[in-house]
C-alpha cells in the first residue's frame, strides 16, 4: 500500500513538473511571437516610409519636368523675340544709314532752306528715339535670355532626383532575380524576396535564406505588401 502511494505521488509530481514546463514553453513562444510581430510592424513601417519618399520624389520630378517645359517654352519665345529684335535693329541701322546719307546730301542745301533743315532734324530725332527704344528692347531680351539660361542650369537637380528614385526602386527589387518587387519575408532573418524566387527556395530540400544562409521552414515565409 505504501509503495502504491509513493508511486502515485511520484506520478503526480511528474505531471505537475510537466505542466510547469509546458506553461514556461508556452510563455516563451508567446514572447517570441510578440517580438516577431513587433519586428514585422517595424518592417512594414519602414516600407511605408520608402513608399512615401518615392511618391514625394515622383511629385518633385513632375514639378521639375513642368518647370523645365515652361522654361523651354519661355526660352523659345525669348529666342523668337530676340531674332525679331535683331531684325528690327538691322532694319533701323539700314534706315539710319539711309537717313545719314540723306542728311549729308541735304546739308549742302541747308543754307538755302531752313524749313527743310528743321524737318530733317525732327525726322532724325524720331529715328534716334526709335533706335534707342529698339536697343533698350534688345537689352531687355538679352537679360531675359541670360536669366532663362541660369534657370536652365537647375536641371541638374532633376537628374539627382531621378538618381535617388532609381536607388529607391533598386531597394524594393528582389535581390535574386533583380526584376520583381519584394513580396515575401523570411521571419527567421527578415530578408525580403519576390514570391517566385522564395517559392523555388522553399520547394528545395535544403531551405536556406539566399542572402544569409539561415535555415527556415515553409511557415516562416510571410507576405509583405509594399
Amino acid at each position: 500500500m505504501m509503495h502504491q502511494m509513493q508511486w502515485s505521488l511520484m506520478i503526480t509530481t511528474g505531471l505537475v513538473l510537466e505542466g510547469v514546463r509546458a506553461r514556461q514553453k508556452q510563455d516563451s513562444l508567446l514572447m517570441e511571437k510578440r517580438v516577431i510581430e513587433q519586428d514585422m510592424q517595424q518592417a512594414n513601417t519602414s516600407l511605408n516610409l520608402y513608399d512615401i519618399k518615392a511618391s514625394r520624389i515622383e511629385d518633385q520630378l513632375k514639378f521639375c519636368s513642368d518647370q523645365l517645359q515652361r522654361l523651354a517654352e519661355d526660352k523659345l519665345q525669348c529666342s523668337a523675340t530676340s531674332e525679331n529684335t535683331q531684325r528690327r535693329l538691322s532694319d533701323i541701322r539700314r534706315q539710319t544709314q539711309q537717313i545719314r546719307d540723306t542728311v549729308v546730301e541735304l546739308q549742302s542745301k541747308i543754307g538755302s532752306n531752313r524749313v527743310t533743315r528743321m524737318e530733317l532734324r525732327v525726322e532724325l530725332e524720331k529715328e534716334r528715339f526709335a533706335k534707342k527704344r529698339t536697343e533698350e528692347d534688345l537689352e531687355v531680351a538679352r537679360r531675359k535670355f541670360s536669366r532663362l539660361k541660369e534657370q536652365n542650369e537647375g536641371s541638374s537637380i532633376t537628374e539627382k532626383l531621378q538618381q535617388e528614385l532609381e536607388e529607391y526602386r533598386e531597394i524594393i527589387k528582389c535581390s535574386i532575380c533583380q526584376d520583381r518587387a519584394k513580396e515575401a519575408v523570411i521571419t527567421k532573418c527578415y530578408h525580403l524576396f519576390c514570391f517566385s524566387c522564395i517559392q523555388k527556395v522553399a520547394g528545395s530540400r535544403h531551405r536556406k535564406c539566399p542572402q544569409c544562409a539561415t535555415s527556415f521552414g515553409v511557415n516562416d515565409v510571410k507576405p509583405v505588401y509594399l
